[in-house]
């Protein structure tokens, strides 16, 4: 007799086959829970991890949750730090005119920023590794557009633990099973937008429900896109006013988080007059 066996995604156990009903055999492994975790109302890992954003998602100048959209931040291909606009504005008012964390000139030109970024390659800097990926998706500074050197590089950044890297796996691979594996692995370690993908992957198969935890869970963070799915949810019964209510509240508290004055007069000024405010150098004698 042959017994077959699967990992329960909340208690993380492997159990033979009959200790799931048959609607969680046909789920897939991280969204699949045995009998004994359903009668216990125990949760998902998935839905237990990435509820919080962690330390690579804080400015690293004024060490306040950085803006969830990207344009609201800029990484330095110096240091490969991520540090928001608001602290770039900040300092280029008080004449710094390098880069904000480490002092280090930029470059303006973007072969020079390429090579910046490739010495740090050459030693094994994952953010960097995943940086390159990116842009050979796009075709930028200058690389080849090239999709399989993307997947090569990203994966090789998501081993070295880069969350961004699962993401931008997920969005290479989309509509693909491994699409989803790189988003929970994103979302589990506190990805924004990945779990809002995972919600509308859920919702699209029809599962609302787990579609309603992961859009609650990336509302609280701030996500906006996740706070309206909510409210549309409640209009089709599948999520509660209580659902809603708890989710605005935990929105609203993400969002005074990332709030400063200086970010918000980045925001009013824009993000190209910014980025030409940015690249300014000092005066002499200054």
């Amino acid at each position: 007799m042959t017994f077959s066996f699967s990992f329960c995604g909340a208690c993380e156990r492997l159990l033979p086959d009959d200790a799931f009903d048959e609607e969680q055999r046909r789920r897939r492994q991280s969204i699949r829970r045995c009998q004994d975790c359903i009668a216990a109302g125990n949760e998902l890992v998935l839905m237990k991890r990435g509820t919080a954003r962690d330390e690579e998602d804080f400015c690293s100048v004024c060490q306040l949750p950085l803006p969830i959209a990207m344009e609201e931040s800029m990484l330095q291909p110096c240091c490969m730090k991520r540090v928001c606009n608001g602290c770039i504005l900040s300092g280029r008012r008080c004449g710094i005119s390098n880069c904000p964390f480490c002092r280090t000139d930029v470059p303006t030109k973007e072969s020079q920023v390429l090579a910046m970024v490739q010495k740090r390659v050459a030693v094994g800097d994952p953010v960097a590794i995943c940086f390159l990926g990116a842009h050979h998706e796009r075709g930028t500074y200058g690389l080849e557009k090239d999709t399989s050197r993307t997947d090569e590089l990203c994966q090789q950044a998501a081993q070295l633990g880069v969350k961004e890297a699962h993401f931008i796996l997920g969005n290479l691979h989309r509509g693909e099973e491994r699409s989803v594996s790189h988003y929970e692995e994103a979302a589990m370690c506190g990805h924004v937008l990945s779990r809002f993908n995972l919600g509308a992957w859920e919702y699209n198969d029809g599962q609302g429900h787990l579609a309603l935890q992961h859009f609650l869970i990336s509302a609280k963070l701030g996500h906006t896109a996740s706070l309206d799915t909510i409210k549309r949810l409640l209009a089709e019964g599948i999520a509660t006013e209580a659902d809603y209510t708890g989710a605005l509240q935990g929105y609203e508290a993400a969002i005074r988080e990332m709030s400063s004055p200086s970010r918000e007069d980045a925001r009013v000024m824009g993000i190209e007059k910014l980025v030409r405010f940015a690249a300014r150098r000092r005066r002499p004698g200054y």
